[in-house]
């Protein structure tokens, strides 16, 4: 909006008008007031005084005329317009598109498929008090109702492998003579079956009415018999195959195929989906967060066995699902590898998009290739797994394993991955601050300030191993707080060492621990 000293009087007449200060606007030299004031000038360089085509045959230029009303109205038109058309224009570039529903549809039209949201897993315990005669069984899932982070959420309990994968169709067994179990997987969500019917039409789609449905959680009988999930339908033969489809709000829709690359379910055939919803990092609990107690019915006993549930482990890998800023990043990387690895960027790339249902996913990567003697071929695949939201750790076995299999498939014949741990180098920030005596009594909102410039210059979408750390960077970022007079930066390794800069080697990443700010009045 303009300001007071910008708006012409009635008998003003009008001229070149300063351009009011209009911010988080794009476009150049197409907004209201420019297009006002080359209009006026492109009629006086025509008709005014000194006119090219008819001089001196118009000069109702004052602001109160109606023609500057009717320049007015064109100048609204055409700002608008403009303003939409680079508005559109933006949403149609994955660098520059502002709409979550536009970039998903961006993610379709090249087969990039957005990563859903992912449930936290935990491990728990069962215990009873005394042992049995015969084995104790509790149909699955058990919920655990809890709060976390102020948010309701349910935590599911399924038996689990000896790789920590749930059992869906197993129950949580103690064993006679035992008064344990400790292979229970908690997931949080919920499961829910919808219940469908065929049409026998071509290509059906069917919405799922719970949301936001889990990663690699769907699973579809027809008639009773399990079909398969894949990303493309098989042309060569029609197979009992289904696509799903995601869009912004992690809606589900199940896509059948037309009898060439995929089976028609048939009229009045039943289909059966079985879902989770939920996800996300609510889920990420504290180990001993919850102890709670179910009650088992035994045969032939005549009461209700007392069995105490309790998780072991914290809750992790739980992810909220991708957001518009990981598109951005994501998708161009996701083209560049053409879903192959070649070079040393594509086993990048594929790692550090890598996620698995159970067992994480990865966060960061680098690849260094061996180019000397007979190990040329072989690929150093550092990496580590994602923490919560923006922190890292080591990565499980389960995980690289996985990691490992997923590269067979992609990576050229002759290669050798050897994938390894990367090394977290955690430092301590403190930052002293000098400011004014008139701010003290605002310390804790600067304080806020502070750290969240310190979080978002940390953020791990900045950061890569091998990057150096100094101080004149982040101080950088916290200029932004104009009311600092001074800043002053010292970075401390765990390991003792200190001061401005810290380098790392080609396997080290920086990741901040604690922040400690200071401030001095003067």
């Amino acid at each position: 909006m303009p300001t007071l000293n910008t708006i012409p009087t009635p008998y003003e007449e009008s001229g070149i008008v300063k351009k009011p200060n209009v911010l988080s606007l794009n476009y150049t030299n197409q907004d209201f007031w420019s297009m006002k004031t080359r209009l006026v000038q492109f009629i006086n360089e025509r008709f005014g005084p000194d006119g090219t085509v008819l001089p001196n045959t118009f000069n109702d230029l004052v602001e109160s005329s109606v023609a500057i009303m009717q320049i007015e109205n064109w100048a609204f038109l055409a700002d608008t317009l403009s303003f939409k058309i680079d508005q559109i224009v933006n949403e149609i570039f994955i660098d520059t598109v502002t709409e979550i529903d536009n970039a998903f549809r961006l993610s379709k039209l090249v087969g990039f498929q957005p990563q859903p949201p992912i449930s936290a897993r935990s491990m728990w315990v069962a215990t009873m008090n005394n042992p049995l005669l015969t084995d104790i069984s509790i149909n699955t899932p058990i919920a655990v109702d809890v709060v976390s982070d102020d948010a309701a959420i349910t935590i599911e309990l399924f038996q689990a492998d000896i790789f920590r994968n749930p059992l869906f169709d197993s129950p949580i067994v103690i064993p006679a003579g035992s008064v344990t179990n400790t292979s229970i997987i908690g997931l949080e969500g919920k499961t829910r079956v919808d219940e469908l019917d065929g049409d026998g039409s071509v290509g059906q789609t069917y919405q799922l009415e719970g949301f936001p449905v889990i990663y690699d959680s769907v699973r579809v009988t027809v008639d009773g018999v399990l079909w398969e999930q894949v990303t493309y339908f098989t042309d060569s033969n029609p197979r009992r195959e289904y696509r799903i489809e995601f869009d912004s709000n992690w809606n589900c829709f199940l896509i059948f195929g037309n009898n060439r690359a995929g089976v028609i379910p048939s009229a009045s055939s039943q289909i059966r989906t079985t879902y989770r919803i939920g996800g996300g990092t609510v889920g990420n609990i504290v180990t001993g967060f919850v102890q709670t107690q179910t009650q088992v019915t035994v045969p032939g006993l005549g009461y209700a066995v007392p069995i105490d549930l309790r998780n072991y482990t914290r809750g992790e890998f739980g992810y909220n699902g991708d957001t518009i800023e990981d598109i951005r990043l994501k998708l161009p990387l996701w083209l560049r590898t053409q879903d192959r690895a070649v070079s040393g960027e594509d086993y990048k790339i594929l790692a550090d998009q890598f996620v698995t249902t159970y067992h994480g996913q990865i966060g960061k990567s680098t690849a260094a290739l061996r180019n000397h003697g007979c190990s040329g071929n072989i690929i150093d695949l550092y990496v580590l797994a994602k923490d919560g939201t923006n922190g890292l750790q080591e990565a499980g076995n389960e995980l690289k394993v996985d990691l490992n299999e997923e590269l067979v498939d992609k990576k050229m014949f002759t290669d050798f991955v050897c994938i390894k741990d990367g090394t977290i180098v955690e430092i301590d920030i403190q930052v002293d601050v000098t400011m004014n005596k008139f701010y003290k009594k605002n310390e804790a909102e600067f304080r806020t300030q502070i750290e969240n410039k310190v979080n978002e210059f940390f953020e791990l979408n900045n950061w890569e191993y091998g990057k150096t750390l100094r101080d004149t960077d982040l101080i950088r970022s916290l200029s932004d707080i104009k009311e600092i007079m001074t800043i002053d930066i010292n970075f401390v390794k765990l390991s003792g060492d200190d001061g401005t800069t810290i380098t790392t080697r080609f396997f080290e990443i920086i990741r901040p621990d604690e922040t400690d700010v200071s401030f001095i009045y003067s």
